[in-house]
């Protein structure tokens, strides 16, 4: 191979690359959210923790409430939309202690990851259950949800 035909595989070479890079975005490039709530503890029976909005790449969480009981079971509810059709809201809940250091997941049926369906441009409520370790209700002090759209 002669040294000009090196020269310009290489310049297309480099070149593709390049418009890969420009062109190309990760799968999950802005389309997850974390964030956390303070417990508000209810006597010693429940802690209660409330998000305002969440958004995660086209879809949007609104008013998001987990209700933790002390026997170790859990409920939770919000409203969630999507700005483009077949969307799906994907939550990993998980305890806190006052550190912020994890106790451990919410879950249901052994699951860790809460899955709700969007329907374009429309607010829908998304309720769901759950459970968790009850050894450690009285260490929980915030709860963090991971989510991905």
């Amino acid at each position: 191979m002669t040294t000009t035909a090196r020269r310009t595989s290489l310049f297309v070479a480099m070149l593709v690359l390049a418009i890969g890079t420009v062109f190309a975005t990760p799968a999950s490039a802005g389309t997850e959210a974390s964030t956390t709530a303070q417990a508000a503890c209810t006597g010693a029976s429940y802690c209660e923790f409330k998000w305002g909005r969440i958004r995660a790449g086209d879809c949007t969480m609104d008013n998001a409430k987990w209700i933790l009981y002390r026997n170790g079971s859990a409920s939770f509810e919000a409203t969630i939309i999507s700005s483009d059709s077949d969307d799906a809201w994907l939550m990993w809940p998980s305890t806190l202690d006052v550190n912020s250091a994890v106790l451990g997941p919410v879950h249901h049926g052994g699951d860790q990851k809460f899955v709700k369906g969007t329907v374009k441009n429309q607010w829908h409520w998304w309720f769901a259950s759950g459970s968790f370790d009850a050894g450690y209700f009285d260490r929980m002090d915030k709860m963090r949800l991971t989510s991905h759209c």
